[in-house]
């Protein structure tokens, strides 16, 4: 724990494990102190990046900043750096009347929207943190399995860390592509990459798939669950996706979406959340019922959501 305010003023660090148990955390930050002066976010980022060097990183780590988000120096690089730390968390959270707090900055230390806490009462503010603290902990958590072989000279024992951390997301991204679309497949594309931007993308955090469609022939899926393993190569995948032209087959392009449950195409059932997001103008006029293939995914586990651009 750091708590802090300027350059100029002192601030007082805690060390991991300080506190042993929840009485003697709660004894401690109840005897804290106001310290006075300015706020420099900035400079306790940077002492929270030195005490993420002596950590176990094999843990998953949250780091809360609470601050009303108007340091004397920017942030953004030192939030950053914690944000790329492997098993790691950012969230920042404010109180008191929103609009004095510089929410921009809380969104550069945090990285993503939903990790922003921002209300204008304080218990309300305290109760979503440790809410979204408990979530936090229950998804991010580990299970150890442990197996012995036995042969007739050795025993050997190996425990393994599953290699699940519970925020596992499957992403299905279908885009209407069809001759109506064609000003509108460049936003498509725009606000597909915006998203990927704000997630974290790999085999044990959100793999991404994407379909266009038009024509009921011309649907296509682009590039399966467990084709790419980076943000980079889905960033550049989408931005090279290019617009077939033809009918506007909503309902195909939702059947085929719906496959990447299988795991063949890398699907985690049991593991990951499956989304599927349909970009579209929503003029239907050839293939299948959208309708009906929109049950069917959601039948199959996905939490089906549409998004249309509207130009002028």
């Amino acid at each position: 724990m750091i708590v802090y305010s300027g350059l100029s003023y002192r601030r007082e660090v805690f060390p991991w494990n300080f506190a042993k148990n929840n009485e003697e955390f709660v004894r401690i930050t109840n005897s804290l102190r106001a310290i006075g002066g300015t706020t420099n976010t900035k400079k306790a980022l940077e002492v929270a990046i030195d005490l993420m060097a002596q950590r176990n990183k094999t843990i998953p780590t949250l780091v809360m900043v609470v601050t009303d988000g108007r340091s004397a120096d920017d942030p953004k690089v030192p939030a950053q750096r914690l944000q790329k730390e492997p098993q790691t968390w950012m969230f920042a959270a404010a109180t008191g009347d929103p609009e004095s707090v510089d929410k921009q900055e809380l969104l550069d230390i945090a990285g993503t929207p939903s990790h922003v806490v921002l209300h204008r009462g304080r218990e309300y503010a305290a109760d979503v943190t440790r809410a979204l603290f408990r979530q936090a902990q229950e998804k991010c958590r580990t299970t150890t399995t442990t197996t012995t072989t036995t042969t007739t000279t050795t025993t050997t024992t190996t425990t393994t860390t599953n290699p699940i951390t519970g925020c596992e997301l499957d992403l299905v991204l279908v885009l209407d592509f069809s001759t109506t679309t064609d000003p509108l497949v460049e936003y498509y594309k725009e606000m597909s990459q915006r998203l990927i931007r704000a997630l974290r993308i790999g085999p044990h955090y959100t793999q991404v798939a994407v379909v266009t469609f038009a024509t009921v022939g011309r649907t296509r899926t682009k590039f399966s669950l467990k084709k790419y393993k980076t943000q980079e190569e889905v960033l550049k995948a989408i931005g090279e996706l290019r617009s077939t032209g033809g009918t506007t087959a909503i309902g195909e392009g939702i059947r085929i979406g719906t496959k990447q449950v299988e795991e063949r195409e890398g699907a985690r059932p049991g593991v990951a959340t499956k989304v599927m997001i349909v970009f579209t103008d929503g003029w239907i006029n050839r293939g299948p019922n959208p309708q009906a293939m929109a049950r069917e995914a959601i039948a199959v586990g996905f939490e089906l959501y549409t998004v249309s651009f509207v130009v002028g």
